[in-house]
């Protein structure tokens, strides 16, 4: 097995611990439901973000009533948030299980632990740059700690899931992630139309590659950047004239020449080829 050190921030990322409430002084409608959030950033901090929620939840509660059962435990106006009312997400780059072939089965089984997977979608792409969204999906009969520590397990599970297939990568497949790299970069390089949305989606390998220390002239940090400045992005409406298609096309085609100018460069370097020979 090779000596790659993979790094956790490199495939778990936004982190979000949110609580729902419903206060019973208030009109109960989805409107009132009270939504505390507490961010992590790293698997380590999930218990401290979950304990932060509870001390503002504590706050609340101290001030106004809140709606309760003690057969279902809390309600509000909208049933998804009844129970535990506590939603524990994360932010997952799964490329390499999608290039090893593993994606699916995973995806299958998070379902089964009454996960959720919500990928990327955009511009007419389904879960672009294999970027997911994942968070429980059950909210009834569980203690929160124990929903929270569940869910910290699944999520450590995951991390090692992917780490394990990007190894797997360079030792048993590198002419996979090889080919992966040089399509990308090939695209890059010479595409004469290009979206936001196909951004995100063909620089996914080359995030890893980067992450490896794989590449020249393209770095970690520049990756993640460009994919965290496409997150946000909306879908759209798609053009409805064909002045609103060429002006689509005239972004796009400008789009592309900046890409051709920055990966013109871009290339597998020597640690990247002596991994991958």
């Amino acid at each position: 097995m090779s000596d790659l050190e993979i790094e956790q921030s490199d495939i778990f990322s936004d982190g979000f611990v949110c609580l729902y409430r419903q206060r019973t002084d208030l009109p109960f409608t989805p409107e009132n439901i009270i939504h505390i959030e507490s961010e992590f950033a790293s698997l380590s901090r999930l218990h401290a973000a979950f304990s932060s929620a509870m001390r503002e939840e504590a706050k609340i509660a101290a001030d106004h009533p809140l709606a309760w059962n003690p057969e279902f435990g809390y309600v509000t106006a909208r049933p998804e948030f009844c129970g535990t009312g506590l939603e524990v997400s994360g932010m997952f780059h799964l490329e390499a299980l999608h290039l090893i072939g593993d994606l699916d089965p995973v995806l299958n089984a998070l379902e089964g632990l009454r996960m959720e997977a919500n990928g990327y979608c955009g511009g007419g792409m389904k879960d672009a740059a294999h970027l997911y969204r994942i968070a429980n999906s059950r909210q009834l009969g569980i203690d929160e700690r124990d929903l929270t520590a569940r869910v910290g397990r699944v999520f450590t599970d995951l991390v090692q899931q992917e780490s394990n297939a990007r190894i797997r990568l360079v030792d048993e497949l590198p002419r996979v992630f090889e080919d992966a790299i040089s399509r990308s970069i090939a695209i890059l390089r010479s595409c004469r139309l290009l979206s936001e949305w196909e951004l995100l989606d063909i620089i996914s390998p080359l995030r890893i590659a980067a992450e490896l220390d794989f590449l020249d002239h393209f770095s970690r940090e520049e990756a993640l950047a460009l994919t965290r400045s496409r997150l946000a992005m909306s879908d759209g409406q798609a053009p409805a004239t064909c002045e609103e298609q060429r002006e689509r096309d005239r972004r796009d085609a400008a789009l592309a020449d900046k890409v051709n100018r920055r990966f013109k460069s871009v290339r597998l370097n020597a640690r990247g080829k002596d991994y991958l020979s």
